[in-house]
């Protein structure tokens, strides 16, 4: 009986050299092997059940040799991995070479956790010298996670202690040295065990020196749950030196930090191949969490990133290292540095390729589908078939997923395991991975509920399906990435769900892969806003938005001056970095929000679903096939592309209203927030005969005086829009009513139009105004009962204080 081919032996596939990374290119290039080579090309193998046993595979397209002494068939949850090429001799324990550590200085483990920095590895792997030492990993955070997430695995692993020798070794890699790498471009061939948790990986990195002096030495960190095993640069061999560093951006709270001593110095903007091998045991771990003093339930529903048979999800920087980094450590303590670190890596990556195949051994059921980064693949079995795939009667096997991204763009990395084939819903729109029918027919409810809000805004009909995985771990937090949604589906009802799917329901409706980050992220932001309106009212929607207004004022509060010593000028105000180029998603998705919203009242629902449904035909028309052309979103012109497309749509339906004034202030350019506040009000009551001039130039919202009406979602009059405001004839008011005049001052860097709304109990009239940057402005509203409040501001706007402002009128002016 013929051995089964591995995962990559395949007649002609290139060799996975390092010295193949082309840095000019936009993918890698790869020699073919050789068709005669005495050497075995040693590649990933795969676990052969039953009578099949494992064979070392030649390059050769015409001929396989079976191997000269076979292996024994493979005890199950091991996984064998090969190289091709011996692997680096191990390192020399530090606790034999180093002196002795004062035991005053060693930290103090917790009770119950060994001291031990080192785990016996249950991953065996083949290699080309059989006497060689095996290597050890290190250990993981012992951890009690919830049953429906707990491993497989019957070995309990250790926790991880910071040793002196780990602070030492990390304490001697400068901030210099972790700020100038930059990984330009990422190849993983990744091989996972879900009945184990174990992992192996072989990385393939082209690193770029973003420093302005030569590096020596590169730093490069994964999971504290993971080990470095081997390094090649330029076709040979590096010494490992590798330590544990304290680092919140994996769940460990714990990273495992490769200090590699480059073969000659990497000069500015240069770059390297790197050939490295890593591997480890990845299991649910709140190490981090609960080290900072969080309750374990509420630390297992935050960090719940595991492999196991029955839920596999690994969410990347940020709360899994499965993968090389050289973002620098971050700590929870440290306030805001573990987001921003996540957000930074965004950015830095977004241009990146990044290339992922993947091979996981299964026990049980065989899952059905992956997701890397939000893209769902099939997982086939390997060879592409049962037999091949070594499935036996127990239920075990390989399969197989391949991903290739020319661009990262602002996602992180991230990994999802499918086991059971999807439940469509919703005519198709959803694929429900759950066990729940009950769940299934409620999502598919929300959903149908969704559909006529996203015809409206968006166009007719979706052109990509959502992906829903039920998170087996109650109370858990979600997580979504564009079409995928990752969370705790339970048994709520369809007016519940409807909120959690309006993102990924969205996202459905955009096209595929949009660059503009402000776009992709904003609209469906807004339209969730604009969902809480209708199901809950205009209040809920702006409460919504004004979580949103707390972020961007932290972004543009003021800083002190360190070169004033003028009380005047003891701080500078900060400046928002253009929407239109914002890479980061959550800048963009709150700002986009906001000015959407904006947008809204400029031009009526029914002017800006004119311009979205528009922008959106424009970027991604349907051919003849039936396919969508999207733009690339790996080019930074692209995004200003599709920025300039919404801003011709914008300007077309807005007609001879110029809103270059509104482009300029809040997408194109970099700004601060406006600074609003009440300088007067000057009630004063219409008498007969009274002149125009008093009047409004605009027709107020609603009527030219009175209450705006208030719809009430099920009415049959009820309209969706709210009426645009434009200019319009001037209408004389009714005798006895009044004239309210309001001068709103503008004491910040950004012009901003703004509702000004008249108040007497449940009598309202609104009225814009638009306020120029360190400015002043004056509008008069006219209102038919004795007014009692001005309102300035209804928290659409978004500004450097408070987003709402209010002023009662106590003395009105008597009847002549």
């Amino acid at each position: 009986m013929s051995p089964s081919k591995p995962n990559h032996a395949v007649a002609g596939l290139a060799c996975l050299a390092p010295e193949t990374l082309d840095p000019m290119t936009d993918s890698p290039t790869f020699p073919t092997c050789a068709r005669k080579s005495p050497h075995p090309f040693r590649m990933w193998s795969a676990r052969v059940f039953g009578a099949l046993a494992l064979a070392t595979v030649t390059c050769s397209a015409q001929q396989q040799t079976p191997p000269a002494d076979p292996q024994p068939p493979l005890p199950k949850g091991k996984v064998l991995f090969e190289r091709h090429e011996p692997p680096a001799p191990p390192d020399e324990d530090p606790a034999q070479t180093a002196p002795a550590a004062d035991p005053a200085t060693q930290p103090k483990p917790k009770s119950g956790v060994s001291t031990s920095s080192r785990h016996p590895r249950s991953l065996k792997r083949r290699t080309d010298t059989p006497e060689e030492p095996a290597v050890e990993s290190p250990p993981v955070i012992v951890t009690e996670a919830p049953a429906e997430a707990v491993s497989s695995s019957t070995d309990a692993p250790e926790a991880i202690v910071l040793t002196a020798a780990d602070l030492a070794a990390s304490a001697n890699v400068t901030v210099a040295e972790r700020a100038a790498p930059q990984i330009a471009r990422t190849y993983l061939d990744l091989h996972l065990n879900s009945h184990t948790g174990e992992i192996e990986t072989r990385a393939q990195l082209l690193v770029r020196n973003t420093g302005s002096s030569p590096m020596t030495r590169l730093p490069l960190r994964v999971s504290g749950a993971l080990q470095w095993e081997s390094a090649r640069a330029a076709n040979a061999p590096l010494k490992l030196e590798q330590h544990h560093i304290a680092d919140d951006l994996d769940h460990t709270g714990v990273g495992t930090e490769l200090l590699l001593t480059l073969p000659e110095p990497l000069g500015p903007g240069a770059m390297v191949a790197l050939d490295l091998y890593y591997g480890g045991t990845i299991t649910a771990s709140t190490g981090r969490l609960t080290a900072m003093g969080a309750p374990a339930g509420r630390a297992a529903s935050t960090d719940w990133d595991t492999v196991t048979d029955t839920f596999t999800g690994l969410r990347g920087l940020g709360d899994v290292l499965w993968y090389p980094v050289t973002t620098a450590p971050a700590l929870l303590r440290n306030g805001d540095a573990v987001p921003q670190s996540v957000a930074a890596a965004r950015i830095a990556d977004a241009a990146s390729p990044f290339r992922l195949d993947l091979t996981v051994e299964y026990t049980g059921t065989r899952p059905d589908a992956a997701f890397f980064t939000g893209e769902r693949a099939v997982l086939r079995p390997l060879g592409g078939s049962q037999a091949a795939a070594g499935n036996t009667a127990d239920g075990a096997g390989v399969v197989t997923a391949s991903w290739s991204r020319a661009a990262m763009g602002p996602h992180t990395p991230s990994l999802f395991i499918a086991q059971a084939a999807p439940h469509l819903a919703a005519n198709g729109l959803l694929r429900v991975v759950t066990d729940r029918a009950d769940t299934v027919a409620a999502l598919g409810e929300a959903a149908t509920r969704l559909r006529p809000m996203m015809s409206e805004w968006l166009g007719a009909a979706p052109l990509s399906a959502i992906d829903v995985i039920d998170l087996p771990i109650r109370s858990a937090a979600g997580y979504s990435d564009g079409t995928l949604l990752v969370a705790p589906l339970g048994t709520a009802p369809a007016a519940a769900l409807a909120p959690t799917l309006v993102q990924p329901v969205a996202a459905a409706w955009l096209p595929p892969d949009v660059a503009a980050a402000w776009l992709r992220e904003g609209i469906p932001t807004f339209l969730q806003a604009v969902w809480s309106e209708r199901s809950q009212g205009r209040a809920v929607a702006l409460n919504g938005l004004a979580s949103n207004a707390t972020a961007l004022q932290a972004q543009a509060a003021p800083l002190p001056s360190p070169t004033s010593s003028s009380s005047q000028d003891a701080f500078t105000t900060q400046t928002l970095p253009p929407l239109a180029t914002c890479a980061d998603p959550a800048c963009a998705r709150a700002r986009a929000a906001y000015v959407f919203e904006m947008l809204r009242g400029m031009l009526g629902d029914s002017g800006l679903q004119q311009a979205i449904s528009g922008w959106r035909q424009r970027l991604a028309p349907s051919d003849a096939t039936g396919q969508i052309r999207s733009t690339d979103g790996a080019s930074g012109g692209a995004a200003l592309a599709e920025t300039t497309a919404m801003e011709q749509m914008l300007q077309q339906v807005a007609g001879k209203r110029d809103l270059g004034w509104f482009f300029r202030s809040w997408i194109d350019a970099g700004h601060s927030l406006p600074d609003l506040s009440i300088v007067t009000v000057a009630p004063r009551r219409v008498e007969r005969n009274a002149p125009v001039d008093y009047l409004p130039a605009k027709k107020p919202v609603g009527g030219p005086i009175g209450p705006e009406p208030v719809p009430q979602v099920g009415d049959p009059t009820y309209e969706a829009e709210r009426k645009p405001i434009a200019p319009g004839d001037r209408i004389a008011p009714a005798v006895g009513s009044w004239l309210v005049a309001v001068e709103v001052q503008n004491a910040g860097e950004t012009e901003a139009e703004v509702p000004v709304t008249v108040r007497a109990g449940d009598l309202t009239n609104t009225l814009p105004l638009r306020v120029p940057a360190h400015g002043r402005a004056t509008i008069r509203v006219p209102f038919e009962a004795d007014p009692q409040e001005v309102v300035v501001n209804d928290g659409s706007v978004p500004e450097a204080r408070a987003t709402t402002h209010r002023r009662s009128i106590t003395n009105l002016p008597p009847a002549r």
